[in-house]
């Protein structure tokens, strides 16, 4: 009998050495639900497991959600995982979602599940009185979303002290008739409840946790090829300038307002050339490039034949530059995004020549005059740009597959952002956001996901600039440029840091800080243009070293090895107990 109690006690006591933390973090989750009195707000229940595994992500809910939901549980997650450099393959990831009608959508609830995410990785205390309501997007910035009205009401009747909503939301109006109506006010007044704007993951940890994650100071190191492969870009596009100038000056051309503007864009790209910011520079050039050429042709009065002539030839130079592009191997980010700028430029340049034969065959020979004019300078800018496939960088794992899953994502979340807009816009206005997705659309039909990646990701960040900006005052906006620009800094620094130099994204942020004095609204654009192309790796695994392969193979899990050393300590004691 000794021995049979002495060998359940060695059993549990191997046990208890190797137990995985089973605890389960929560959080509430807040929505908004139609019902025949109008909108009501709602409240529900995150969850969230560990268990030992690989990082897979697995989720329940009750009742059941869009399939939407899915896929961004599994984008918020990787999104903590990256933004905190989480050992996240060592665990299984358990969500479960309780809410009292099938109301939850996945992006509203993205900044509370990557909140989640990294609370139970680190397994950090926090206040579960407090939670966050919007959307999670590249960087970790948090997104503002609709409802945030009745959604407050919700968090107030569930007993929650304190609303974490996205920068800019308290100026946000919930009808079109209700035109003067803060909501850190009407809380605060009517709800008894704080409520705070924040800007991106760090800030809500910091509010659920007190704990300050990401606190160092970043700084962008200079990538010296990305500058020289940019700089020779910037010769190639101002270059081209010079050689249209020249066109229209064997014409003796002189419409002095065209001239005027070419001559203040061109010293635009002189003084950003002089600091430094080669792609501002570049664009300055190919935008006065495009008005010169457009202008060139319409003075010249080319006859319909010529014109015809001239597209014809663009056509075979187009499928000319595919088959160069069908020879490049993705090997690195600095790749795939080479290849997503020119597989969009290449687009832009076929959507103008079927303009061009539609407006040609209606006689209309100005707008094909302009068409044609653009579509030459925007595939010489594609061509230009593959120069950055000469780009080193860490290499990833790249497959059809990935980047379709990408593209789907990218497509959802655009959709997503595109609705929560047009509650505040009309649709007529948010046209330019639509189309995108559509081309996106039909870029994933047509399995050319690459193009499907950058304009869905275009149309997502076009939707949270103007999100954004809802609400904000000119002082606020300024403010919001300031904070947007760090974490943009913050994201190009690590992904250079670890060799994945984002080339869109680092472009994109010099463009809108040479934009932020005259105007700030393209300025934020461009921002949320460097974040959605700056975290693409999320999408693409670092490919596998032969030491990292080596060490998979060898490593154990640490869970079997505390069993294994609970079953040995266990053993010993149970021999020691049985000599004596």
């Amino acid at each position: 009998m000794l021995v049979l109690l002495m060998f359940l006690l060695t059993i549990l006591f191997a046990i208890s050495v190797s137990a995985v933390n089973n605890q389960q973090y929560h959080l509430k989750l807040l929505a908004v639900q139609e019902t025949i009195n109008g909108y009501e707000g709602s409240d529900a229940d995150l969850y969230l497991e560990l268990k030992e595994g690989s990082g897979r992500v697995f989720l329940e809910t009750t009742p059941l959600t869009k399939f939407d939901t899915q896929i961004s549980t599994k984008f918020a997650k990787e999104i903590a995982c990256k933004q905190y450099k989480l050992d996240c393959n060592k665990y299984d990831f358990i969500y479960t979602i309780k809410a009292k009608s099938n109301i939850i959508g996945g992006p509203s609830a993205g900044a509370a599940i990557a909140a989640l995410t990294t609370i139970a990785v680190l397994d950090l205390n926090y206040d579960e009185e407090v939670t966050i309501t919007g959307t999670i997007n590249s960087g970790g910035i948090v997104g503002p979303i609709g409802g945030v009205k009745e959604k407050l009401e919700a968090a107030s009747k569930a007993g929650l002290k304190k609303v974490l909503v996205a920068k800019g939301t308290a100026g946000m109006t919930p009808s079109e008739n209700s035109t003067e109506f803060n909501l850190l006010n009407y809380s605060e007044n009517n709800l008894s409840l704080e409520v705070i704007e924040v800007i991106d993951l760090d800030e809500v940890i910091l509010h659920l946790a007190n704990v300050d994650l990401n606190g160092a100071v970043v700084e962008i190191v200079e990538n010296v090829e990305y500058q020289e492969i940019m700089k020779n870009l910037k010769n190639l596009l101002c270059g081209r300038n010079e050689e249209i100038r020249g066109l229209i000056e064997s014409e003796n051309f002189n419409d002095e307002i065209v001239f005027n503007e070419s001559a203040f864009k061109i010293e635009k790209a002189i003084n950003a050339s002089n600091e430094g910011d080669y792609y501002s520079a570049a664009s300055f050039c190919f935008s006065d490039n495009i008005n010169l050429k457009e202008y060139y042709y319409r003075e010249t009065k080319l006859s319909s034949g010529k014109m015809t002539q001239l597209v014809t030839l663009l056509e075979k130079d187009i499928l000319n530059l595919e088959l160069l592009l069908e020879e490049e191997k993705i090997e690195t980010i600095a790749d795939l995004q080479t290849l997503m700028i020119v597989k969009e430029r290449i687009n832009d340049v076929k959507k103008n020549i079927e303009e061009f034969w539609e407006s040609k065959n209606s006689q209309e020979l100005t707008d094909a005059a302009n068409l044609l004019g653009y579509a030459e300078e925007r595939l010489f800018s594609a061509r230009s740009w593959m120069e950055f496939f000469s780009m080193d960088g860490k290499k990833i794992v790249f497959n059809q597959d990935l980047l379709k899953n990408s593209c789907v994502q990218k497509i959802s979340e655009s959709k997503e952002r595109y609705q929560y807009v047009s509650l505040f816009i009309d649709i007529f206005n948010l046209k330019g956001i639509f189309d995108k997705i559509k081309i996106a659309e039909d870029a994933l039909a047509k399995d050319e996901y690459t193009l499907c990646l950058i304009t869905a990701a275009q149309a997502k960040a076009d939707a949270n600039a103007v999100l954004g900006s809802l609400g904000l005052s000119e002082d606020d906006f300024d403010g919001l440029i300031e904070s947007k620009i760090s974490v943009v800094e913050k994201v190009i620094s690590e992904n250079s840091a670890e060799k994945i130099f984002p080339i869109l994204g680092y472009s994109y942020y010099q463009y809108a800080n040479s934009l932020k004095e005259q105007n700030v609204y393209d300025a934020l654009v461009f921002l949320e243009y460097a974040l959605e192309m700056s975290d693409l790796s999320i999408y693409f695994p670092e490919e596998e070293s032969f030491i990292d392969g080596v060490w998979d193979i060898l490593k154990f899990d640490f869970d079997w090895i505390s069993f294994f050393f609970g079953v040995i300590v266990a053993c010993l004691v149970f021999i020691i107990l049985r000599k004596k």
